[in-house]
Order: structure tokens, then C-alpha cells, then sequence
């Protein structure tokens, strides 16, 4: 069961997280003449309640009636069956206790003489001195739940000590409320269970089985049968492998050993030792690799002769997780740069590392400060069962209308590359899609959601009348025009005449090489606007056809930089803020171009495909080659708080909150195997409109397109509930963006087909949308 956010009302103190099932005890110190141990409740809920800002308690209440007279007679050392003034007075009170979140508290794990895993802290409330109380988890609660109730526990005594959120907690900040409850427990040489023996470390996750635990507690011996090298992480961990026919991650072996090893020339190696397996791969983002925080796992694939599984390591806890981590953060990075991670300056290597951990981060912040009342259900899930009577993804007839490209192949050309882009117009229910050296329109009709074919522009040619094959098209002047490139002359554009159908202008950038050009702003090719702007690989500047000679280039609005900067990527807002993306990975903010930055984004070592970005400039939506980043560019802290990074800088003890977007390795291992290829994400649009609020993200990679939802993705709670939705087609899809003024309908160009889709249609990943039924066997074949 899933213990996140299941919101209770409790009158005017809602419950934020709870464990549903357990035992209540008192228990009093050893010199104490009563029992030591006092069963309060045999079955009882166990919550963390918001009183006020900065203000909870742990709550305690039964949940059936049982026996309730708690004699100690549990244990041969409870000699005395006398109930404390307290618990007689609790239980006149409707079987519930509370007890104020302080640091006084003390709150920690240990075990039973059982070896069940009991939570334990100071009964500030009690009438004896040393008092306790003990809250014995139910077996049927996973592990993971306890761990995420105690994590949230220490989190809500940070806020109380420091009246201000958790969210701007370090892992050392939370480290040391964690460690000074452990260690006071331990120094009360008088209280109840507290040996050395029977105590185990707050930090510990708790296990199956006892033995499980002191397994995975060990220091391993070296592994054997690997490449020479370095041991720069040596762990013991729980090893599972994904079963795409039953959906579930099942247990392969409870304790292997796993090192990160470095074999020179900034090349690190995973391996994996078992009594009976043995695993090993680079480290590399082509594994996908995945943390889960609130689980104490990575997740990674794993091919071999054309299959690709997806395997996942569960840690002791989480401080054995993130010290794994860590290792492979810094390892992985290391690789794809070719440069020594400590040479990083600290806010650098802060910003990987913080980028890595965001689900967790925002799991626990959204419980402690967004959870006042239940989550409203979700678009996406209530839509998926409007979507169930829906055929079969990936059929001809899913769409409303799919339009063959054939209806602008006037001849057939043999070595047809298909359909190579999408561009959708704003000030009409036009779509245009390139094909060789032509270009097929289609219109949407909003009475029936259909997509016609409405004609080809055939033959484009230059003003000299040789044939272009057209690349990267944008919308120009009023959708009245056509910017193109020829995929061959990186310093040439041309300006089609959609109308005439003909190239009637042809502009040069003297000695810059044009990566990518878009509008100065962001809804400008609604206007009469003429100018565009545009990256060369170490500049950026502005275009205007007006001026003259064959030169477009305005002088007073270009920056060249010194060095090998490799822009790749360029997007704007509706003010007009730039933001420029590079192969490296970084991103630079600018509210005008021709002065200096004003944020600088470190690189999370993915080069930055493309740049879409709200029309606000709030959030900045980077495509990398198998990640999409999600970027808050909104400031928190300090004296520009409520600023966003293209005005001001952020402050030095703050980064750019950023979402790393992914496939589940689970998921992304059925594609690899039904592909054969691996993830490569097309251009990621946000649904764009005039005063329309970004809400959603498409993309796609091969056959399948893909939607994100914000809402989701800013509220995932660990559970399976995943922020995307999936939809395969027929053939691969080339490129996909939402129809202009809506996030309900998808435009989507495949190589031979051009398709629109109600954002409904999308399903929840699972096996029948990820693969044919029949290409299961591939994984056992």
C-alpha cells in the first residue's frame, strides 16, 4: 500500500501521510515499578497531522475495538499489569493520542524483540520520567512507506526548529535531526530498548526479514572477474528485474555486490555480483540510468543480443542510496566531459546532484505545504476511462483522420526520405509538412476533428530555380510566409511566399553559420514583425531582411563569444527574453541580446536539442537526445524573489529547479526491444495559445508519442501513477506539437502519414501500448 498523501479530514488538522496498521505501546524505563512494556491499542493508525505554518504533532488513534487492558504479559520481563494515570485518561478520551513534533521528540526506528519494525519516541505528554511510547508497524506496510513517514517526520522537525520550509534543507541539514535522535536515544542508558544491541541506526531501511537487513549492512569483499581498476563505490543491494508480462519488478537475488569501478582515460564500469548472476556495463546515459529517492533504488537497462531489460538495485536505505548515487553522478559526468569532477565548483556539482533527487524533494515538499485537502483527480485520469471503448493504439482508424502523404507524391520518387517536419500555423487551421523537395498542407475541421489534405507546394526551388530539398521551416509574417534553409548552405535562408508558392527572397548571414533561428518573440509570425533571431555555434544575433546588401546580420544586436561555446538551440518568450541552449549542455538567459547573460544554467552533460519556452518565461522546456528538462526560471529566494532568470540572476545559495523528464527504464526496455533503436526524442512543444497556460508537453520517439502533464509532474507521489501517457502509431513519427490555442488535440507527422489525435486517446504505459502482445515472447524467445 502507499502511504503518501492519503489526506483525512481531522477537522481543521488534515493528515499528511500516514501508517495505516499497527501496535501501541507504552513503555516505561527499567527503574520504573510499573510494566515496561503497555499495549495501548492492538490496532491502531499511526499520523503526521498539520496543526499550523511550521506546526504538527503525531497523532495516534484505534481503529477497532480490541483488548485493550494492557497487561505486559507479551514478554516474561513485564511483571506488572498496572495502567499509567495517562493511558486510563487517553482512553476517556476517544482512543486517541497526540503529541507535538519538537525537537524534544526524539523520534527514531529500532526493532522488537519480534524483529518487527517499531517506531519509537519521548512521550512528552507522559507522567513518568523516561516514558516512551512505541508505534510496531503492521507487516503488510512496505518499507518504503515507513522510510518516506519517517523522512517526513524529520522534515516537519526541521520546520519547527527553523520556521521555514523543508524544501530548503540540505541532506546534512536533515542528517544531523536524524543523528542527534539516534544518539540521545542511545546515550538514555535508563530508557526502554535502548542497548547499543537492539538499536539500530536511524538511517536504516527495514527489510523482509531481519537477516536481510545485517546482509546488506556488511561491507562486501571485491568483486571478481572485473576490469582492473579503481573500487570507487563498493555496496551491498537487493537485485530485481522488470517482467513486462506481469508488470512488476520481481526479486532476482536479496544480496549482491555492486562497484563502480574506474578503468582509466575517464571510463567508469558498473558491476553487479551475485551467487548466481553477474552484470556489468559502462556507465553511460544510454542505460537510462534512474534514481528513486523514496524508494532506495536505481533503475537502469541492461541489452544483450538485442533484448533490453530493466533491472533495479534496492538499497539498505537511503543514505546507502545516495552514497551510490553520488559515486555515479560524479562518474557519469566525468565520462561525457572528459574532466575531473572536483575541479566543478560547488554550486555546479550542487545543481547535478540536486537534479538527479527532484522527485523525492518535491514529494515530501508537496506533502508538508500543498497537502490540505485530498488531490482533485487528474485530467489525464479521468480521461483514461473515456478512452477505454477507444481502438486499439497504434490503428488506423484511433484518429479521427489519418491523411497519407501519398496526396502530395506527384511522382513517387524512389529514394523518398518521407516526411522530415511539422509546422502548425497560428492565425489558421493550417499544418505544413515537408517531404523532400516539396510541401504538403492540411487543414483541421473543428466540427468534426478531422485533418484534410489541402495541397502540395511541389518542387521548391531557389531564386535561381535549382531544386532545395527544405529544412527547419518557421512561420513568418502572419503565417503569410515560409523562413527555410536548403540543409546544405549553413549561411542562407529563404523566404517563401506560401500563397505563390515560390522562394522570393534569399538572405545571407556573411561569415555565421546558422544552427537555428526562431521568432524575436515568441507570437510575433501573427505580426507583421520582420526581424528573427538566431545561434551560430559560438554567437548569437539578429536578422532583418530590411537591411541592405545580402547580409541580414544587424550589427549593434550580435555577440560573438571567445572559445568553442557549440550553440545548438534557441527559444523566446512572448516579451521577447532569449534563451540559448548549447551542445554541452548549458543554458544562458538573456532579456536582450548584445549584453552579457543574466543566468547562466550549469550542463547536466546533455546536449540541448532544442528550447521551448513559456510565453511567461517561467518555465523553459530543454529536448535532449533521451531527456526532456523541465526548468522553474522563477526566483525564490532573496531580493529577487518573484523575478525570473531573464531579468535577474539567481542568488548564489540558489539553482534552477529542474525536472529530468524521462521514460522509466521499465518502459523504455520494452521499447528498445520492440524498436530495436534506441530512445531519441523529436522537438518538445508546450500547448501554446494567446493568454493559454502551459499545461502540457509532447514529444515522441519512434512510433510513439508522448504527453507529459505539468500538474502531474509537479504532484508525483512515488506511486505508479506515472506524469506521462503514451501512444504508439503504425510507423515512426517524425514530429508532433498540439494544435495552436488547445492542449486537447495532437498534430502528428509520421514518415508516410500525418495524423490527429485527441490528447485523451493517450494510455497509461503498460504493455499492450508499448509493444504488440505478440512480441512479448521476444524477452524469453
Amino acid at each position: 500500500m502507499n502511504i503518501l498523501k492519503k489526506f483525512m479530514d481531522s477537522g481543521n488538522r488534515p493528515e499528511l501521510i500516514t501508517i495505516p496498521s499497527g501496535q501501541f505501546n507504552l513503555l516505561r524505563s527499567k527503574s520504573s515499578p510499573k510494566a515496561a512494556l503497555e499495549c495501548i491499542y492492538n490496532n491502531a493508525i499511526l499520523s503526521v497531522r498539520k496543526v499550523g505554518r511550521f506546526d504538527y504533532e503525531l497523532a495516534v488513534y484505534r481503529v477497532e475495538d480490541d483488548n485493550e487492558a494492557g497487561t505486559g504479559d507479551e514478554s516474561e520481563n513485564f511483571e506488572d499489569d498496572s495502567i499509567s494515570v495517562l493511558s486510563t485518561q487517553s482512553k476517556k478520551k476517544e482512543e486517541e493520542w497526540s503529541f507535538e513534533i519538537t525537537d524534544k521528540i526524539m523520534f527514531h526506528k529500532t526493532w522488537d524483540e519480534q524483529g518487527n519494525i517499531a517506531l519509537v519516541w519521548e512521550n512528552l505528554v507522559g507522567d513518568e520520567q523516561d516514558e516512551k511510547v512505541q508505534f510496531v508497524v503492521a507487516t503488510d506496510v512496505s518499507m518504503s512507506d515507513v522510510e518516506q513517514f519517517i523522512q517526513t517526520v524529520y522534515r516537519c522537525q526541521y520546520e519547527v526548529r527553523y520556521k521555514k520550509s523543508s524544501f530548503t534543507a540540505s541532506a546534512d541539514d536533515l542528517k544531523q535531526i536524524e543523528h542527534r535522535s539516534a544518539s540521545l536515544f542511545v546515550q538514555d542508558e535508563d530508557g526502554t530498548d535502548s542497548s547499543s544491541d537492539d538499536f539500530q541506526d536511524a538511517n536504516d531501511l527495514y527489510f523482509e526479514k531481519k537477516e536481510d537487513y545485517d546482509l546488506l549492512a556488511r561491507t562486501p569483499s571485491p568483486l571478481t572477474k572485473v576490469p582492473e581498476g579503481e573500487n570507487l563505490c563498493l555496496i551491498m543491494s537487493g537485485l530485481y528485474v522488470y517482467d513486462p508480462i506481469q508488470e512488476t519488478f520481481v526479486l532476482q537475488d536479496p544480496a549482491v555486490k555492486v562497484a563502480i569501478i574506474d578503468t582509466g582515460k575517464y571510463e567508469f564500469w558498473l558491476a553487479i555480483e551475485g551467487k548466481d548472476i553477474r552484470l556489468g556495463t559502462q556507465v553511460a546515459p544510454n542505460i537510462n540510468p534512474t534514481f528513486e529517492l523514496a524508494t532506495d533504488a536505481f533503475l537502469f537497462n541492461y541489452t544483450l543480443h538485442n533484448i533490453t531489460l530493466s533491472y533495479m538495485l534496492k538499497f539498505k536505505n537511503l543514505d546507502k542510496c545516495i552514497q551510490f548515487r553520488s559515486v555515479w553522478v560524479e562518474c557519469l559526468w566525468m565520462s561525457l566531459n572528459k574532466d575531473t569532477w572536483k575541479d566543478l565548483p560547488d554550486r555546479e556539482r550542487d545543481y547535478i546532484l540536486d537534479s538527479s533527487s527532484v522527485p523525492l524533494e518535491k514529494q515530501f515538499d508537496d506533502i508538508l505545504h500543498l497537502g490540505e485537502s485530498p488531490r482533485e483527480k487528474s485530467d489525464e485520469e479521468s480521461s483514461e476511462s473515456e478512452s477505454e471503448s477507444e481502438d486499439e493504439v497504434g490503428g488506423r482508424e484511433h484518429s479521427k483522420r489519418i491523411v497519407s502523404s501519398e496526396a502530395f507524391e506527384e511522382p513517387k520518387r524512389a529514394t523518398s526520405k518521407g516526411n522530415s517536419s511539422l509546422t502548425i500555423a497560428f492565425r489558421n487551421n493550417r499544418s505544413y509538412v515537408t517531404r523532400d523537395n516539396k510541401i504538403g498542407v492540411f487543414k483541421t475541421d473543428d466540427d468534426d476533428d478531422s485533418l484534410e489534405f489541402v495541397s502540395a507546394i511541389k518542387n521548391v526551388s531557389d531564386l535561381g530555380g535549382k531544386s532545395i530539398d527544405p529544412h527547419n521551416p518557421m512561420l513568418y509574417m502572419e503565417d503569410r510566409n515560409l523562413i527555410l534553409t536548403d540543409g546544405q548552405n549553413e549561411n542562407r535562408l529563404y523566404k517563401m511566399d506560401i500563397e505563390r508558392g515560390k522562394v522570393v527572397e534569399e538572405w545571407t548571414t556573411g561569415d555565421k553559420n546558422v544552427v537555428q533561428y526562431g521568432p524575436a518573440k515568441k507570437f510575433d509570425q501573427m505580426t507583421p514583425e520582420q526581424t528573427i533571431v538566431g545561434v551560430s555555434q559560438k554567437g548569437v544575433f539578429t536578422i532583418d531582411p530590411r537591411i541592405s546588401g545580402k547580409n541580414k546580420i544587424v550589427a549593434d544586436q550580435s555577440k560573438d563569444y571567445v572559445g568553442k561555446y557549440n550553440f545548438s538551440s534557441i527559444g523566446t518568450t512572448e516579451g521577447g527574453y532569449i534563451a540559448i541552449g548549447s551542445e554541452k549542455g548549458d543554458i544562458k538567459l538573456y532579456d536582450r541580446l548584445g549584453i552579457r547573460a543574466k543566468t547562466a544554467i550549469p550542463s547536466l552533460s546533455q546536449a540541448v536539442k532544442y528550447i521551448t519556452i513559456s510565453a511567461d518565461g517561467k518555465w523553459l522546456l530543454a529536448t535532449c537526445e533521451s531527456s526532456l528538462l523541465l526548468m522553474d526560471l522563477e526566483i525564490k529566494e532573496g531580493k529577487n524573489a518573484g523575478n525570473i532568470g531573464f531579468l535577474k540572476s539567481f542568488p548564489a545559495s540558489e539553482n534552477v529547479k529542474t525536472y529530468v523528464l524521462k521514460i522509466r527504464p521499465e518502459h523504455s526496455a520494452s521499447i528498445l526491444t520492440y524498436t530495436k533503436k534506441p530512445i531519441s526524442f523529436t522537438k518538445a512543444s508546450f500547448n501554446t495559445g494567446i493568454g493559454q497556460r502551459e499545461q502540457s508537453i509532447v514529444t515522441s520517439t519512434g512510433p510513439y508519442a508522448i504527453s507529459w502533464s505539468l500538474k502531474a509532474i509537479l504532484e508525483q507521489d512515488g506511486s505508479r501513477n506515472y506524469p506521462y501517457r503514451i501512444r504508439r502509431y503504425n510507423g515512426d513519427v517524425v514530429a508532433d506539437n498540439f494544435e495552436f490555442g488547445s492542449d486537447k488535440k495532437v498534430i502528428v507527422a509520421l514518415k508516410d502519414d500525418v495524423s490527429l489525435s485527441k490528447v485523451k486517446s493517450f494510455k497509461q504505459p503498460s504493455k499492450g501500448v508499448l509493444m504488440p502482445n505478440s512480441s512479448l515472447q521476444d524477452f524469453y524467445g
